[in-house]
């Protein structure tokens, strides 16, 4: 188990080393934001993780109420608070371009809304879960329940910027892909290198709670 933990940890770090470097040295700038362009290769892959790890949140909770399992519970749960540290963090990253670009922090674009309606619904999500510590079959039942309706916030904010006017840019549509190949190739490298560390931390959280989860049981002789 600690040689895997060192093999990830290893991994994850000369991955992100290379993926700094193209990022921010050896990516071509972009013609028409110049340098502060290179934001992208952190904003989106942190984009893509708070959607990644909320969506195997929302599958996790269709299988406990489906098997009852609190394996799939303990899941459900370790990606939530991941995807709401993802979110917070894609939220602030976003801020800081958009200062950058529009002269304000916050304008209530659509994108912007509707990613913090997102962050709000599964900080209830957090918030019920914590509210209903006694019962772990109730609490699965009702926290997984919730959690398959917020996630409707999810395709909401990918979404948002086809379905309203937004001053976000797009960069995939329907028919290309605004970024040149070298770009597109630096955006896959940061996407897997943001991969890995979702991964370390996902592992962290669900052992913190299985190990949780041991203790009290023992102690208190009941689930959690």
């Amino acid at each position: 188990m600690k040689t895997r933990d060192e093999a990830l940890i290893l991994s994850i770090v000369l991955v992100n080393m290379v993926a700094a470097y193209e990022s921010f040295i050896a990516a071509p700038t972009e013609a028409h934001m110049g340098e502060l362009y290179r934001i992208l290769y952190v904003h989106v892959p942190t984009a893509w993780i708070c959607y990644l790890t909320l969506f195997v949140s929302f599958v996790s909770s269709i299988f406990f109420l489906w098997k009852r399992k609190g394996f799939y519970d303990l899941i459900a749960e370790a990606s939530a608070i991941l995807g709401l540290l993802y979110g917070a963090a894609t939220i602030i990253i976003g801020s800081i371009w958009a200062n950058a670009v529009w002269g304000v922090y916050w304008n209530w674009d659509p994108r912007e809304t509707t990613t913090l309606i997102l962050w709000i619904a599964y900080l209830g999500y957090i918030s019920l879960r914590l509210s209903l510590p006694e019962d772990f079959l109730k609490r699965g039942v009702l926290s997984g329940t919730y959690n398959i309706l917020a996630f409707s916030t999810v395709p909401l904010s990918y979404l948002s910027i086809r379905l309203w006017q937004s001053l976000h840019p797009q960069i995939i549509t329907s028919t290309e892909i605004a970024l040149t190949q070298p770009m597109i190739e630096t955006l896959a490298l940061n996407l897997l290198a943001s991969s890995l560390v979702w991964v370390y931390l996902f592992k962290k959280i669900y052992d913190l709670r299985v190990f949780e989860g041991v203790v009290v049981k023992l102690t208190f002789g009941k689930e959690v």
